[in-house]
């Protein structure tokens, strides 16, 4: 019975010994495995990095060109509007009815065909009807 003991005493040390070993090598390899990994994840953010930047300065072209535009438009109002305050000391432009008026009188008119119906409406007849009979017809 003691050797039983001894036996799993010494199987019981063999596999603590064994634990240690083996948890003293991959703690070794766990390092490199880490530094491998941390390695990845610096490769996966600076991918994610330049695509930012590129979106980033797709984001200033545009700004820019919208800038331009604007710069353009302010401009044009500017001219538009010096031109509008200058425009009070140049004579004034006549209203369009003034121009137009004549040229309507001297445009030549086509002639309407003036026509007699042949019979007149019913309620303007020669003979009195409805209501004008001038008949008084009394029933009783």
């Amino acid at each position: 019975m003691q050797d039983i003991i001894i036996y799993v005493a010494l199987l019981v040390v063999g596999l603590v010994i064994g634990l240690v070993i083996a948890k003293a090598s991959f703690a070794s390899d766990n390092p490199s495995q880490q530094q491998s990994v941390k390695a990845e994840q610096e490769k996966v953010m600076l991918a994610q990095l330049r695509n930012q930047l590129a979106a980033a300065q797709e984001s200033i072209q545009a700004i820019d060109a919208q800038s331009a535009q604007l710069q353009s438009q302010i401009t044009e109002l500017d001219y538009i509007m010096t031109s509008y305050e200058t425009q009070d000391e140049q004579p004034k432009i006549t209203f369009f009815g003034e121009h137009a008026s004549p040229y309507l009188r001297m445009q030549d008119k086509a002639k309407r065909d003036k026509s007699n119906a042949e019979s007149q409406p019913r309620d303007f007849s020669n003979s009195g009807s409805g209501l004008f009979d001038g008949n008084q017809n009394k029933t009783k």
